[in-house]
């Protein structure tokens, strides 16, 4: 996360901007209309359904078993006066979670239930979240100030109250809703749908979401059939735009088909307070929530972006982007967006369609740029913040789950053993398992070289976050903390930033040594820091005791594992976690590098964009370690990776016959996609193409209005990796690099096979 350009404007700008029980019924006017739906590709049931699951998607007319008429919607409300199937009015069945709908006929309008206090209470509830921030800032500012945190954390809590406060408001209204047919759902458009009856045919209850009122239409009962019908209005979607039916099963030799995306950030606009990014994987009514106008985060014509400002080349201008989203999408997403949520669950889907079949997601926070950022609605507390994304991933399961029919039938399904995940790879699913990647994970912080926390935590942590899911860990990030120290970057504005950063968060800068020192050390020679050793280095620098010499040409930081480090790489490996080493210095890496030895595992380098000794490429691919390319410039350097992976693996093994590598985008880390090619205009992707497995037929992406084209747009979103990868294939030494990617998914399952099996040993319970 947090890796590229124009880090010391962002961080400047950050720090200068902080100074009822009765059933429904009635009628009420509404206006008609609700702009143009566009179709979406999702599958749409044809038969009577089994249970409420199989409604997802579908065209339905209603049918009341009391009175055997069928509901109609060409007025205001909604009516049961059809006496045929042919007069009934069409739902879409848009799944909003498991088993609750939202129902859109055929003018495009929602089956709502509205209360005239709901702009008020709306209005209200912005008002209260907007106080909660300015209450909240001041306290984000004492944090900054270790003896003034208690004071700052007591400020943090009260404003976090009022905040909660606004948000409980504008998810309740008192009055008294009436039933009608709205151009723009509220939340009274949400319905439960229930099964009456253990046999088919099978009939339904319809209850209201927010009332708990059972949906009663005149004289029609509570008890509704869903009738397959026709005619009905497309639902408001993106669109896949590839046809065909993914690969299943294994491959000839018994192995798994895929390729694995080894570091993304489903939760990234959650991070950071959670206004910095705009947007979410999914929404209530979908695109049209999760992805519509982004000025409530970043204000109008998006003037607030400070970090899209500072960060992205073209919006250096004024105003820095229009604010809509869908469905125009004119000015976002981009591939260099570093601020709009670029992986929404239908551009997922694509890419699986595409042979995405391993994805690691990192759950993400940074507490010092939290604080700086001016506007936030959570929490700045890193472990917090990973708590937030991890219900956030859940509901994001059971959410496609719904679109899909039901409970394990999505393409999205969490793992937490390989063997799990090779049983859901099999069946064509894609395995998703749960990383963190955080400045103090466990708040393992250290403030002035002592640490903020005991062996006797990090067992505590490691076996309650194992119980939820984790199963890979960053024990370092950008800062230093207990653990130990963490990579230098060679960019001076991300140097000085993440300098800033690691003396607000440590009481202290970092420790630098040559580079040739540190570079210099050998497997097994890595030391181990004792408590107090890191402040003793810095008081004799500062003190000249004995005199030091500045530093000069290549540095690197002198800090390594600590002794406290060294206990927590053990304890993962006791229990199975995979180890991510790409964000620890040159010394803490080579210490991990040393620990994992011996202990017969191997650890993850997710997202680099180097082959090099200097970042032990080559002893992380010798220890059983998996690299992978950060994609963040056009296919032929990712290609030129590769096949630099490959030089290096062959140099070590003779051969790249067990040679495999993912890709780690990095996507809604606060880091850009690839740009379209140079020679895009001369030599462009040819649409349509077929994927790797050639069983599925892409054409250009469309969302709402907006047509994306690799050759033009770059990986504006997360659903054009299919047309990169697409790409790759078309450069020289393309096919070659495909195919170690394409090895990927199976050697994801036998490293993290081989760390499960080290578990097993230590005598844990699977």
């Amino acid at each position: 996360m947090f890796q590229r350009r124009r880090a010391l404007t962002l961080f400047a700008l950050l720090l200068v901007a902080c100074g009822g029980d009765s059933p429904l019924g009635g009628a009420s006017g509404s206006s008609a209309g609700g702009g143009t739906p566009i179709t979406t590709d999702l599958p749409i049931a044809t038969e009577a359904p089994k249970n409420r699951f199989e409604i997802a998607n579908g065209c339905f007319a209603l049918q009341s078993r009391q009175s055997g008429r069928f509901v109609v919607t060409t007025g205001t409300a909604p009516a049961a006066t059809a006496v045929s199937r042919a007069e009934a009015s069409g739902f879409t069945l848009k799944a909003t979670a498991l088993g609750r709908y939202a129902f859109f006929d055929l003018q495009g309008r929602w089956l709502d239930a509205v209360s005239p206090a709901d702009a008020l209470v709306g209005a209200g509830a912005d008002v209260a979240t907007n106080a909660g921030e300015v209450v909240s800032s001041p306290g984000d500012a004492l944090t900054l100030i270790r003896p003034l945190e208690p004071v700052g954390d007591a400020i943090n809590d009260a404003g976090s109250a009022v905040g909660e406060g606004g948000q409980q408001l504008g998810e309740t209204a008192t009055a008294t809703r009436t039933l009608t047919m709205s151009s723009r759902p509220t939340v009274g458009a949400e319905w439960r749908v229930e099964e009456v009856g253990a046999a088919a045919p099978m009939g339904f209850t319809i209850t209201n979401h927010a009332t708990d009122a059972r949906l009663v239409v005149g004289d029609s009962g509570e008890v509704f059939d869903f009738v397959p019908t026709q005619g009905c209005a497309p639902y408001p979607e993106v669109q896949l735009n590839a046809r065909g039916t993914s690969f299943k099963g294994t491959n000839p030799d018994g192995t798994v088909f895929g390729y694995a995306e080894t570091h993304m950030h489903l939760g990234g606009s959650e991070a950071l307070g959670g206004r910095v990014g705009y947007g979410a994987p999914f929404s209530t009514f979908g695109v049209i929530e999760a992805l519509e106008n982004c000025e409530a985060d970043h204000g109008p014509d998006g003037s607030n972006d400070l970090v899209g400002f500072a960060t992205d080349p073209e919006r250096q201008g004024n105003p820095p982007h229009e604010t809509q989203g869908w469905p125009t999408f004119r000015d976002w997403p981009t591939h260099s967006t570093y601020t709009h949520h670029q992986t929404y669950y239908l551009w997922i889907k694509r890419a699986w369609m595409g042979g995405l079949r391993f994805m690691v997601n990192h759950l993400v926070a940074n507490e010092q740029l939290c604080i700086a950022n001016p506007r936030k609605q959570h929490d700045c507390d890193e472990m917090e913040s990973i708590e937030l994304q991890y219900q956030q991933v859940l509901d994001l399961q059971d959410y496609i789950d719904a679109q899909e029919g039901g409970p394990g039938k999505g393409f999205f399904r969490i793992v937490t053993t390989p063997q799990q995940a090779r049983r859901v790879i099999e069946s064509g699913q894609m395995a998703v398992i749960l990383g963190t990647e955080n400045e103090k994970i466990f708040d393992c912080g250290e403030f002035l070289d002592q640490p903020e926390c005991t062996r006797e935590h990090i067992d505590a942590e490691l076996d309650r976050w194992y119980a939820l899911g984790l199963r890979a860990i960053f024990p370092i990030h950008l800062f230093d903390n207990a653990l130990g120290g963490s990579r230098l970057t060679e960019e001076p504005a991300l140097s000085a930033l993440y300098s800033a950063g690691n003396i607000a968060d440590t009481g202290h800068p970092y420790a630098t040594a040559p580079c040739e020192v540190v570079h210099s050390v050998q497997p097994g020679q890595a030391p181990v820091q004792q408590p107090g050793e890191f402040m003793q280095f810095i008081l004799t620098q500062a003190m000249g005791l004995p005199p030091a010499p500045p530093l000069t040409g290549c540095v690197d930081n002198a800090r390594g594992l600590t002794e406290l480090g060294d206990y927590f790489v053990n304890a993962m490996i006791d229990r199975g976690i995979l180890i991510e080493t790409d964000h620890s210095s040159v010394l803490a890496r080579k210490r991990i590098l040393d620990v994992v030895a011996q202990r017969g595992v191997g650890v993850l380098s997710g997202h680099t964009g180097f082959v090099s000794d200097e970042r032990d490429t080559g002893r992380i691919l010798k220890v059983g370690g998996i690299v992978s390319n950060l994609p963040d410039e056009p296919s032929p350097v990712t290609v030129d990776f590769i096949l630099q992976l490959a030089d290096t693996y062959r140099g070590i093994h003779g051969n790249t016959d067990r040679l495999a590598t993912g890709l780690g985008c990095d996507i809604n880390g606060l880091h850009e996609q690839a740009a379209p090619r140079a020679d895009a205009a001369a030599r462009p992707l040819v649409y349509p193409f077929k994927s790797y497995d050639g069983r599925v037929t892409f054409e250009r992406q469309v969302s709402g209005e907006r047509v994306f084209d690799l050759n033009t747009d770059g990986v504006a979103h997360y659903g054009l990796y299919p047309d990169f990868i697409a790409d790759m294939r078309l450069q020289p030494g393309g096919e070659e690099a495909v195919s170690y990617l394409f090895r990927s998914a199976e050697a994801y399952l036998q490293f993290w096979e081989n760390a499960h099996a080290k578990r097993l040993a230590t005598g844990r319970a699977p």
